[in-house]
């Protein structure tokens, strides 16, 4: 077995799930889409069904069970204890009460989350150093139940883990569309860690629900914004320190990002699967009612233009994602597919990426930089090239001694090209880049360059190792650089040295 048909198994097995394909219902989802119009054509990998519900189970020594999901909210406003949860599907059909922020007499050096302002929830996890028990354990979140909650943002969530030193092992959890679309009302988040050192292990994760859907942020996504609004994202973790995703799997068909960091000193998320969804823009088209159909077919986000036709745009916001005073993040062996920014990480400290997959990104699939504040390190990643950019390291501060190493690999079988589609560009100062060739096929040569230097981003005093058959276009802002490279390069730039790769080097 060569290296891609490794890399392509080892994906595959990451999931749990095998092929890939176009999702074409015989009908429409009533909770995703306008039932009038017909079947949305997406790409998406479907999400595993509920695990099975063992009659016998183990109890860890040390543990006590609990059978009821009162029980459990009782338990989760509780520190130290050892939790085993009864194999079950627990529906919820309550909420908790709201939380006035600051909590009362948080323990010193817990990492009680000491936000101001109000909390609402269904689940407001209080307690800190406990050890939850999930295997065999689903947790629904009807729409319904999450209508009954504000849509504010930060305030309005599914869970808050408030405590801290908590460890969730083997739970899924699940949002059911119990209403139609686009009646519902959801939470802006399906979980808010608002705690220190809380820790996600071998758990699965299904959101959905998010109105509008299946226009990417066409009519706004923040305000203001053409219509109504809501949006639904799997994690925010919020001024909390040291959390963990291990082993997690996320199946995201709701417009919203996967992760996202505000104010955080530390995350590792490591062997975990993050996929979302993807949808030919020709599609939209074949809709007899909605939100394109009520603007006659076109995009009013940024500015009123037509719907463009031929490209593939992501229904799901970023995979993982940083906003304020964000340092410390660490990826490792991890996976993130059809989501539309998928590693957007422009940090303040240290970034580190390694073995980190994309795969048909919806907007591109690597911007990391964090300037002078730390350092950037990309080992051993890899990207496909099939709608969208690899790079696009255009929005941060200018990356400054970062390693970007990235493998291209080549696109699904049956993914075309689109407008957008190349190797992306790149910037920064002092940096070394190293693209490497994991391929089974030739990539048109339309679509394969880099661009090197972008506006107003110069790439300067920085190396280019390119192991590939791409063409490198250097800008007249890439000065004093070293290029080593397989495929073509034009220098536009000043004072660049340019050495030719031998395809055996």
């Amino acid at each position: 077995m060569n290296r891609s048909s490794q890399l392509i198994l080892v994906v595959l097995l990451t999931f749990g799930l095998e092929g890939r394909g176009w999702s074409q219902d015989s009908r429409p989802d009533p909770g995703l889409q306008h039932p009038e119009n017909p079947p949305m054509e997406v790409i998406v990998r479907e999400a595993p069904p509920l695990p099975k519900i063992p009659k016998d189970f183990e109890i860890r020594p040390g543990y006590t069970l609990i059978d009821s999901l009162e029980q459990f909210r009782q338990a989760i406003k509780r520190d130290n204890q050892k939790i085993r949860v009864k194999p079950g599907v627990y529906r919820a059909k309550t909420v908790d009460p709201p939380v006035k922020l600051p909590l009362d007499n948080p323990a010193p050096g817990t990492g009680r989350y000491r936000g101001k302002g109000m909390q609402e929830h269904i689940f407001a996890v209080n307690g800190s150093n406990n050890f939850f028990d999930l295997r065999g354990v689903v947790f629904e979140t009807p729409v319904s139940l999450q209508g009954k909650l504000s849509r504010r943002p930060h305030v309005s969530d599914s869970w808050h883990i408030n405590g801290a030193n908590n460890v969730f092992i083997g739970g899924f959890f699940q949002n059911v569309l119990d209403q139609p679309y686009p009646e519902f009302q959801v939470t802006n988040n399906e979980f808010e860690v608002c705690g220190d050192r809380n820790r996600f292990y071998d758990c699965t994760f299904v959101i959905r629900g998010s109105v509008p859907y299946g226009y990417s942020d066409f009519y706004g996504k923040g305000g203001p914004n053409f219509g109504r609004l809501n949006k639904h994202c799997f994690m925010s973790i919020d001024h909390a320190n040291g959390t963990e995703l291990v082993r997690c799997r996320v199946f995201q068909q709701s417009f919203g990002h996967c992760v996202h960091f505000h104010t955080v000193d530390g995350v590792l998320i490591e062997d975990c699967a993050f996929t979302g969804a993807l949808r030919p823009t020709n599609d939209i088209f074949k809709e007899k009612v909605g939100r394109a159909v009520d603007y006659d077919y076109k995009m009013m986000y940024r500015k009123e233009q037509p719907i463009p036709r031929d490209l593939m745009i992501p229904l799901v916001e970023d995979g993982i994602r940083s906003y304020d005073n964000v340092r410390n993040i660490t990826v490792i062996n991890t996976t993130v597919e059809r989501m539309r920014g998928a590693v957007q990480l422009l940090c303040g400290g240290d970034v580190i990426l390694k073995n980190v997959t994309v795969r048909e990104a919806g907007d591109f699939s690597f911007d990391v930089s964090v300037g002078n504040g730390g350092k950037v390190l990309l080992e051993n990643c890899r990207s496909d090239l099939a709608y969208n950019p690899v790079f696009n390291l255009m929005r941060g501060e200018l990356p400054r001694n970062a390693r970007y190493e990235v493998a291209i690999m080549s696109p699904p079988e049956g993914a075309r090209p689109t407008p957008r589609t190349s190797l992306g560009i790149i910037s920064g100062e002092r940096c070394e880049f190293v693209l490497k060739d994991e391929t089974s096929r030739p990539i048109p040569a339309d679509v394969n360059f880099l661009t090197c230097g972008g506006h107003r981003r110069p790439l300067v005093d920085s190396v280019v190792e390119n192991q590939t058959s791409a063409r490198l276009i250097l800008n007249d802002n890439v000065r004093n650089c070293t290029i080593r490279s397989l495929g073509p390069v034009e220098d536009n730039g000043k004072d660049n040295r340019i050495l030719t790769l031998n395809s055996k080097d």
